[in-house]
């Protein structure tokens, strides 16, 4: 009886519909005893008690503290913040539960998709794209302490910029040993990323790093053949959020000149370099 009356009083603070169903359950199941009912006949009554009370707990107006542990923004001005949908169930969901899938393919998915995801894709040796990232890191971090892109890039977004953007062959000689091939900056006063890098061979890595203006030193066929892979590369990692913001922070000239040279390649119909020219200096 007393756990029932201290119920009663915390419920009564608030004058609602819902704490007038619990205050009203409590007064029955009082009576109830008052006429020496039965405990087991009481169990029903008690289970509709515990819900209703339940439902009180969990309502952040009567428990602010709660809101901290809903999944759903109480406010809906934040609903439209930090939600993504799910390209396997199409659900909205926050980035919390979204699973930061490896180069966003054809979009994001949820960490359930995700699992299935993984179960289902066949596996492939990575190792050789790995040693690329490394290499990569490795060489950047030589150039600059600060953080960069290549934080948040993996493996898998390495396989896609290899073997899609720059068909897993050196922008020069066409060489298509992996192990001898790695990314380098296109243009070296600019931080590296998918849309200013080149990929080369080791020994032409060493030739292209000592170009101050790759302007000056490869013909325009070349530079507006990289341009059109910058571009595709731009456009593919546009739809991965985490690197989305790396695209704004471009300034907008640079990216008018990689469309201004994909439109110019598009319209003479020339959608490689002649290498030769560009690798004999």
């Amino acid at each position: 009886l007393n756990f029932l009356t201290t119920l009663k009083h915390i419920v009564m603070v608030h004058d609602c519909e819902l704490t007038r169903d619990i205050v009203g359950l409590i007064e029955r199941e009082v009576d109830l005893m008052a006429r020496g009912v039965k405990a087991r006949n009481l169990v029903g009554l008690r289970k509709r008690i515990c819900t209703l009370f339940l439902q009180y707990i969990k309502t952040p107006v009567f428990n602010p503290n709660v809101a901290k542990l809903l999944k759903v923004p109480q406010n809906p001005s934040q609903l439209y913040k930090d939600v993504l949908r799910c390209r396997g169930c199409r659900r909205y969901l926050c980035s919390a539960d979204i699973s930061p899938a490896p180069g966003g393919f054809l979009g994001v998915l949820c960490k359930h998709c995700a699992r299935i995801d993984n179960i289902a894709r066949p596996r492939e040796d990575l190792s050789l794209y790995r040693n690329i990232l490394q290499k990569l890191r490795t060489h950047e971090q030589t150039l600059s302490k600060e953080p960069s892109i290549l934080t948040l890039l993996q493996v898998e977004d390495i396989l896609y910029l290899t073997e899609k953007v720059w068909e897993s062959c050196s922008a020069l000689s066409g060489s298509k040993d992996l192990h001898k091939l790695e990314f380098v900056r296109w243009e070296h006063q600019e931080d590296w990323s998918p849309w200013n890098c080149i990929l080369l061979s080791n020994e032409e890595t060493s030739t292209h790093l000592k170009i101050k203006d790759v302007n000056e030193v490869y013909s325009t066929t070349f530079t507006r053949w990289v341009g059109q892979k910058h571009t595709i590369a731009r456009e593919y990692f546009s739809q991965v959020p985490t690197l989305a913001k790396y695209l704004e922070s471009q300034p907008a000239a640079a990216v008018g000149n990689q469309f201004d040279s994909h439109h110019v390649t598009m319209a003479t119909g020339k959608h490689a370099p002649d290498n030769t020219s560009a690798s004999s200096h």
